[in-house]
């Protein structure tokens, strides 16, 4: 059975794109067939993964694949095991389509897309942005987990209640079953700050096995990721190998637990 995931929150810099990015690249390489489906406007993960332009695809993105009603078309080989649904900026215009097209529930226009091809894949990762627009509903409409990732600031844990609350309402009104997975600490400066500290062993307190054992430090470098692609002999990744065998872990659990 396809999992379908997404690294999601309203606030930028929290290290979104690289979770959905290393991730994926981790484990392509363990063998599961994974699908990476840019819904982010900016096109980091099309950059992140096949180091071109995000405008060397254009005319050939996720929105023309919505468009058109097919996602076949549109999805290109990475490497072995490793697709992508590209993306360029002209996704912008997402919400301006799906309303003066008209096209029946707008909020599930992501999900017909991609459920004609998702069986043959183990995991689909949907990348979008720090938004909680008609793409973020449209993400939470089609996956079945969700995980933050959250820095050390205060914004981002504010940002964190407030998306915790966006996916609940989504739910109460039905149109997702989707649920939060997990919550990541990303961006960890690895010292041993007190502030740092205090908030980890506050977010366990609040949250307890919801937050993954493993954390994302700032060794993790996103600028260079994204010029050079993911190195799985990079020891940085360490901490990515760790949260993706807790992410097969969980996900593995969960599904047999809705079965």
């Amino acid at each position: 059975m396809t999992k379908r995931l997404t690294f999601a929150l309203q606030k930028g810099g929290v290290g979104k794109t690289t979770s959905t990015v290393a991730t994926a690249e981790i484990l392509a390489a363990a063998g599961y067939r994974v699908l990476v489906v840019d819904f982010d406007s900016q096109g980091n993960a099309t950059k992140m993964l096949t180091g071109n332009s995000i405008y060397q695809y254009t005319g050939h993105t996720v929105m023309e694949a919505i468009q058109q009603g097919a996602a076949d078309p549109f999805i290109i080989t990475v490497k072995e095991n490793l697709d992508l649904l590209p993306a360029e900026d002209r996704l912008a215009a997402f919400s301006r389509y799906i309303y003066t097209a008209r096209i029946d529930n707008p909020y599930a226009a992501l999900k017909r897309l991609l459920e004609p091809v998702e069986a043959r894949y183990d995991y689909v990762f949907i990348d979008v942005g720090p938004e909680l627009g008609d793409k973020a509903i449209n993400t939470i409409v089609y996956v079945d987990h969700i995980i933050i990732p959250v820095d050390m600031g205060d914004l981002a844990l504010d940002a964190m209640v407030r998306f915790m609350e966006f996916v609940d309402e989504t739910r109460a009104e039905g149109h997702t079953d989707a649920r939060i997975s997990g919550i990541v600490l990303t961006m960890r400066d690895g010292r041993p700050l007190r502030y740092e500290k205090d908030i980890t062993e506050g977010l366990r307190a609040a949250y307890g096995s919801l937050v993954f054992d493993s954390e994302i430090r700032r060794l993790v470098k996103i600028k260079e990721i994204a010029a050079a692609g993911v190195n799985l002999e990079d020891p940085a990744m360490g901490d990515y190998l760790n949260l993706a065998e807790e992410i097969i872990e969980r996900t593995q659990k969960e599904a047999t637990h809705h079965e």
